[in-house]
């Protein structure tokens, strides 16, 4: 008996070697009803990853997020805060923890009636100036060598939640409500352990301008948490593109409008010299043809080609054909 094993992501396909055979959910065999092109690599450890249309999607989202979320803060703050999105992508989360700084702040939260851990990191300068700040100070910063106070942390908790409430307001509408709720925080995320190594996040990269600090913030959005998001942005692209494809009702009142008619033809090009030229009387010559490729416009838009004749005694056109807008 012959058998048959499914080499791993990782290992590749090897030149020369032998092509695996395709089988659909139920096992049977289908090699002949699918294009090996169009076939996609899934890995099933991490199947956490999304398409460039998705991550151009949640971009767009994030930019909105981030013209609001300046707002917000220099309402709460009582002081001009400039928000700027500085990368949108995604990335590991071992990278993720080994590109972040020894010395930082690090919220960790979760979304109501989503899956995952999400990260909110500010740097230790913009934390301290934020924390002055609510302390009455001018968001200034005095010494940047020191760690955040108790008091303090209480302080940056209730920015952070302020931040999260934005971000979640960006979702789209839906009966539920996504509540964040802060679960803890950490001076440092190098030791991190809420996820596995090799999960997919959505890094959010922020810079933030608060005075004469300027500091970074940065959200981390496991795939776990942000899939049901993305799939509530695809059903709501399709409700909007439904609406716009939807056909005008008729209405009664329509029947009565009144719509000019007009039967037309296109003689020929001619110079501005001989159209000044022009007198009564003068004749200009047609094509025999042009009969037969009468304009029939429609308020002053061309909805049919006809033919003109005569019928009865009286000069008719008859619509032979409908005009296709170009």
């Amino acid at each position: 008996m012959s058998e048959t094993r499914i080499q791993p992501e990782s290992a590749g396909l090897r030149a020369g070697a032998p092509e695996m055979p395709i089988f659909a959910f139920d096992g049977h065999h289908m090699e002949a009803e699918v294009d090996r092109a169009t076939i996609e690599t899934y890995n099933f450890r991490n199947p956490g990853f999304l398409r460039q249309g998705d991550l151009r999607q949640l971009e767009l989202v994030h930019q909105k997020f981030v013209e609001h979320l300046c707002a917000r803060l220099s309402t709460f703050l009582r002081m001009e805060c400039v928000v700027k999105l500085v990368k949108f992508g995604s990335s590991t989360f071992s990278l993720i923890t080994d590109l972040m700084k020894a010395t930082t702040h690090v919220t960790l939260f979760q979304v109501e009636f989503l899956r995952g851990i999400g990260i909110l990191d500010m740097s230790l300068p913009l934390s301290l100036a934020i924390a002055d700040r609510l302390l009455g100070g001018k968001g200034r910063l005095s010494d940047t060598s020191r760690g955040l106070t108790e008091i303090e942390i209480a302080l940056i908790e209730d920015v952070a939640q302020l931040v999260l409430v934005e971000w979640t307001h960006q979702f789209p509408e839906q009966e539920i409500s996504f509540a964040p709720t802060i679960i803890g925080h950490d001076t440092s995320g190098r030791f991190l352990q809420t996820a596995e190594a090799d999960v997919v996040h959505v890094t959010i990269n922020l810079e933030v301008v608060l005075g004469e600090c300027v500091g970074q913030m940065q959200l981390f959005i496991p795939f776990a948490m942000i899939e049901p998001i993305v799939k509530l942005m695809a059903v709501a692209r399709l409700k909007t593109s439904e609406g716009k494809n939807h056909s005008i009702q008729w209405r009664r009142p329509f029947n009565t409008i009144n719509v000019p008619v007009v039967a037309e033809w296109f003689v020929k090009d001619m110079s501005i010299g001989d159209v000044l030229q022009l007198r009564p009387g003068d004749v200009l010559e047609m094509d025999r043809e042009l009969i037969a490729r009468t304009n029939i416009k429609l308020s002053n838009t061309t909805g049919f080609i006809g033919t003109a004749g005569v019928e009865d005694g009286r000069v008719a056109v008859q619509l032979t054909q409908r005009k296709i807008a170009e």
